[in-house]
């Protein structure tokens, strides 16, 4: 009974503690924004406060321990976005040092409140500990001096600071403690492994629906002590640190709470993460994202086929303008949605505020897609990271989970974006002489392209990083065609993630591709192999799929920056080689051109390299990216060998 009896006792201090009335609370709620779009590394912050606390009780005693403020202010200098926190933080000291002399103390709390609209709660906190920090800090260096500093002695007096005011006074009332242990707890609420907790877990509920007074209770703790704290040391302070302190002991319950769920968490799979977000049906989904656009764009969709687009801010403005172009050539067959996927207390509110300016189709501001919206969007539609595009029919049924390849392959011709359609397209291609300039390049890559094939010239698309290659190569095979009696036209293409030398380090003789359309080249082999992956092409099948084992090769020589080419003419399948084999093939034409000139130009290319190729591996390594499913087993288009699956994190292209 007495455990019992501690245990509700404890349980009604907090609820005391804690306790406002009803319309101060929803004045509190009404000064924050719940889409944050302030964030900062608070961690070198607190450090900084705990070093401001100690050295204040150090000068106090007559030691300096600036060297330890010296490597916190450094490491402070170079973390992300602090320069508008540090705005903030001069903005409250203001506040705190100049409205406090009407001793308002509510009054000015409710203005700091405001002026932290943009940051979660918990930093908050954080950021008004820091401008308390100022105070102490500017009081300290008085202190210090006004003994010896006629200036110091002359601003302390004009302050009306106390004689006797002493920060080990301070230390001893506990009230710096109070003051770190407090801050500590909220940045820990801000770490990765409480915000990893689903905000609908029971622990964050709680833990959440404290916050706001929390948060107030501290901020006019800070403000009260700042008013009275020049005047005299003790006064109140005490029981002010004791007040702090229990708050904190609140605090530190609900994080403890949040630890053990999110240990329990750690031992379950995804759909355990996910178990207090409610489940929904497609069909929920379906008209929940509906719901999300306006009502005149609604009545617009209402026979039109959908392309839910789903990615997080990393979509690349490549993609965008490609989509665009796309989008405006689809004579309102089709709608695109964009739906961002994003963490809402950390994501970057300028640059969806860009791309949504790119965008020529409906975009979704992110705080309205709900978490079991997001939930069924990464379950069901297997959406990771990589950009896809859900198409739904006008009577709300998904023909397909990820149209983007089909987009990317085919253009407005895959209408209405189903797998029967893509199926269709790809069983019009023949897998031993579909690979052709008309299947990797169209007018969007190359406007001249199909007068190109239709004149029947010699075109070599090639790629890589080495200018040295590169000027070696163009040169000869220049030779080659003049020998040859064709015309030639030389394509660059760079290398995989759009990445390769400008124009201006090239001749001008060759095609340069530019930015997005070079995307478009690389984008385009990576749906290609998507396509032949989902419409089951096996171990013992695409051994017989010359396209597929073409589009491989190209991927590999390109995403690991080799230098690469492909040959071409007219409708005829391509040649495709290394970049060494290239320049051999090219370096030895007179050995054999005999009476392959003109015409047979390619013919005999072919053949030479058939022959000098039986003796040279030259096998590949081969990145793709997940987009829904894992490829599984692979063989080398070179040595027909089963080649090796590893996984590759990334966090960007560089």
């Amino acid at each position: 009974m007495a455990a019992a009896s501690t245990s509700n006792a404890t349980t009604a201090a907090a609820a005391n503690t804690l306790s406002i009335s009803p319309e101060l609370l929803q004045q509190i709620l009404a000064t924050h924004t719940y889409l944050q779009t302030h964030q900062v590394d608070l961690q070198h912050l607190v450090k900084l406060i705990e070093g401001i606390f100690q050295n204040a009780v150090a000068a106090s005693k007559g030691i300096d321990q600036y060297a330890n403020l010296n490597d916190m202010i450094s490491s402070l200098q170079t973390s992300d976005g602090m320069h508008q926190a540090f705005d903030d933080i001069r903005s409250i000291s203001c506040e705190m040092s100049c409205n406090l002399s009407a001793g308002n103390v509510d009054e000015t709390t409710m203005v700091v409140l405001q002026r932290l609209k943009n940051y979660s709660w918990n930093a908050k906190v954080v950021l008004a500990m820091a401008a308390f920090a100022c105070s102490i800090g500017e009081l300290s260096m008085l202190v210090k001096h006004r003994n010896t500093d006629p200036i110091a002695k002359s601003v302390d007096i004009l302050k009306g600071n106390s004689p006797t005011l002493d920060f080990t006074v301070l230390e001893k009332l506990g009230l710096f403690k109070a003051m770190i242990d407090v801050v500590n707890t909220n940045l820990a609420f801000l770490g990765p492994t409480i915000s990893e907790i689903p905000k609908e877990a029971p622990s964050m509920k709680d833990a959440m629906a404290c916050f706001p007074t929390a948060t107030y209770k501290i901020l006019r703790i800070v403000l009260q002590i700042v008013s009275i704290l020049s005047k005299t040391t003790e006064d109140n302070i005490e029981l002010m640190a004791k007040e702090v302190s229990e708050i904190n002991n609140i605090l530190q319950e609900k994080l403890e709470l949040c630890k053990k769920e999110a240990e329990e968490t750690a031992l379950y799979n995804y759909e355990d993460v996910t178990k207090h977000i409610p489940k929904i049906s497609i069909s929920e989904v379906i008209d929940k994202i509906r719901s999300y656009m306006k009502i005149q764009v609604t009545e617009n969709l209402r026979n039109r086929q959908e392309l839910f687009l789903i990615s997080d801010l990393d979509i690349s403005i490549e993609e965008i303008k490609i989509l665009n172009w796309l989008y405006q050539k689809n004579d309102q067959k089709y709608e695109i949605v964009w739906l961002p996927i994003v963490d809402l207390s950390t994501y970057d509110t300028k640059r969806f505020e860009d791309l949504k300016q790119l965008m020529k189709w409906t975009v979704v501001e992110p705080s309205r897609i709900e978490p079991e919206v997001i939930a069924y969007i990464k379950k069901d539609w297997h959406f990771i990271k990589k950009s896809i595009a859900v198409s739904v029919n006008p009577g709300g049924e998904v023909i397909c989970q990820n149209a983007l390849p089909m987009l990317w392959t085919w253009g407005n011709s895959a209408f209405p974006f189903s797998d029967e359609t893509d199926q269709d397209l790809w069983n019009k291609i023949d897998e031993q002489n579909g690979w052709r300039l008309d299947l990797l390049l169209d007018e969007l890559i190359v406007p001249d392209r199909q007068s190109w094939i239709e004149t029947r010239k010699f075109v070599c698309l090639f790629g890589g990083g080495d200018i040295s290659w590169i000027r070696e190569f163009t040169e000869k095979v220049k030779y080659a065609a003049y020998a040859a009696g064709v015309f030639l036209e030389l394509v660059y293409v760079g290398n995989n993630r759009g990445k390769g030398l400008a124009r201006n380090e090239l001749g001008r003789d060759i095609h340069v591709i530019e930015s997005e359309f070079r995307w478009q080249f690389w984008t385009r082999l990576e749906s290609i192999l998507y396509a032949k992956i989902r419409h089951g092409k096996t171990v013992t099948t695409h051994k017989t799929d010359r396209v597929m084992q073409e589009a491989l090769k190209v991927v590999g020589y390109g995403g690991n920056g080799e230098a690469w080419a492909m040959f071409s003419m007219g409708p005829d399948a391509m040649v495709t080689t290394n970049g060494e084999m290239a320049l051999t093939i090219i370096s030895n034409y007179q050995n054999w051109r005999q009476d392959k000139t003109g015409l047979r130009f390619l013919e005999g290319l072919k053949s030479y390299k058939s022959v000098i190729s039986r003796d040279v591996h030259g096998c590949i390594n081969v990145h793709l990216p997940v987009l829904g499913q894992i490829p599984g087993i692979m063989i080398c288009p070179e040595c027909s060998k089963v080649m090796e699956m590893f996984y590759t994190y990334r966090c960007c292209a560089e």
